[in-house]
């Protein structure tokens, strides 16, 4: 009997023990359960916080797009003033003219006017510049206006900066809201497009190309020359440059007449067939050379040497410069009268075709032509009488250095010159 109760007590104790278990077990999971129902509670509310941030940004993002509105037309109305040049400026791009806030100035021009215009440079006090010689570059400001300027001094003296001449004018697009109001001829400013450029002054006389811009230059010469910079992805100019650093002192007007050998001179009718009758057309207008200077000038052409320069009797000059639209042709002249004459009195005495100076439609007999190969110039003039090469050029010459004819083709078989020259002693 007591064994038997002892063995009932241990199986009363067990089942206890498993009761107080599967109570403490209970307990625990309704505890496990309100605690993941607490932290669940807290995670909702960042539910709600993206429609508060959502409707913030969108606000602010409307406020950004107005600005961004208003900034746009701001700098449509800016690019429409600055595309404004006063009426009374000139269309020739080689009248060296320009607008710089509206006024107009021609270069070169004393320091003192754009001075009496407002702007003003830290560097112009102290500066000095020696005969002949020009400044790289000068800063100018007038309040929050920026351009940049070239000095020359055209004198024979040492000066100061202050009483030199302005002989450059150049401008980006860098600072084009805030920068200086510049127009070029043509009402061409920062933000023109290169068809604009083109239709108000034509052809370039030089293009140069890299991936990213196209500069177009419109030369007179060395030191006279308008550029511009085209964003070849905008099409649009962002860089304007305009230079004259030659300025020479007007010359009496000559008082004679025309010489009798100038007056007798003849135009050819027709174009021939033998290149030794140096006849040619150039631009449409057909001259026997030597031709003279008052002829170009009935056909359109300008000088832009000094037309009073007085060229001595039976004499030539090298390097005269003849103008036709943005197109200039350098040239000798020959004054073939027995007394001192003006270049307006002279002879033409050579023509020349040249992708780098006058680019202008040109015919020699035989029908060549600026758009002839190196084939067409030897079938229609045979041998050349000397040929001269280099790994980019050649050059076929007929005829003698005074009274011949002279073809320079690049590799790629295009022609770069073409020349026509006749410079006889004397005139039949």
């Amino acid at each position: 009997m007591k064994k038997l109760f002892y063995v009932l007590a241990f199986i009363m104790c067990i089942a206890v023990f498993a009761a107080c278990a599967d109570s403490q077990t209970t307990d625990t999971a309704v505890e496990a359960d309100t605690y993941y129902e607490e932290v669940q509670e807290p995670v909702q509310e960042p539910e709600q916080a993206p429609e508060e941030v959502y409707e913030a940004e969108e606000i602010e993002e409307i406020e950004y797009e107005d600005e961004l509105e208003e900034m746009e037309v701001e700098e449509e109305e800016t690019q429409q003033a600055l595309a404004t040049a006063p009426a009374d400026l000139s269309d020739d791009i080689y009248s060296f003219s320009f607008s710089l806030n509206g006024e107009i100035f021609s270069l070169p021009f004393p320091f003192s006017e754009i001075e009496d215009a407002g702007w003003s440079g830290d560097d112009i006090a102290d500066g000095r510049l020696d005969p002949g010689r020009h400044t790289l570059s000068n800063q100018l400001r007038n309040g929050e206006q920026i351009v940049f300027v070239s000095l020359v001094n055209t004198t024979e003296n040492v000066l100061p900066f202050n009483e030199t001449n302005i002989g450059r004018i150049n401008k980006d697009d860098f600072d084009a809201r805030r920068g200086a109001e510049l127009v070029f001829p043509g009402n061409i400013t920062i933000g023109s497009t290169i068809d604009e450029v083109i239709a108000a002054h034509g052809e370039p006389s030089e293009t140069r190309s890299t991936d990213a811009s196209t500069t177009l230059v419109y030369s007179r010469s060395l030191q006279s020359s308008v550029t511009f910079r085209v964003d070849n992805e905008t099409n649009q100019v962002t860089s304007l440059r305009m230079e004259n650093l030659v300025e020479r002192e007007a010359l009496p007007e000559f008082e004679g007449d025309m010489p009798d050998i100038v007056l007798s001179y003849e135009p050819p009718t027709a174009l021939g067939d033998d290149w030794r009758s140096f006849t040619v057309r150039f631009d449409g207008d057909l001259y026997r050379l030597p031709a003279p200077v008052a002829t170009f000038v009935e056909n359109g052409w300008i000088i832009e040497s000094d037309p009073n320069e007085i060229i001595p009797a039976q004499s030539s000059r090298v390097g005269i410069s003849l103008r036709k639209g943005n197109q200039v042709m350098r040239t000798t002249v020959y004054n073939y009268d027995d007394i001192a004459q003006p270049i307006t009195h002279t002879f033409v005495t050579i023509v020349q075709f040249s992708q780098s100076g006058a680019v202008l439609p040109i015919e020699l007999p035989g029908g060549i032509t600026e758009n002839s190969t190196a084939t067409d110039v030897l079938e229609a003039f045979g041998e050349p009488s000397r040929t001269s090469e280099s790994t980019t050029w050649r050059t076929y010459s007929f005829g003698s250095l005074f009274e011949g004819l002279e073809v320079t083709l690049r590799e790629d078989d295009t022609i770069q010159t073409l020349q026509v020259r006749n410079e006889p002693r004397r005139l039949n």
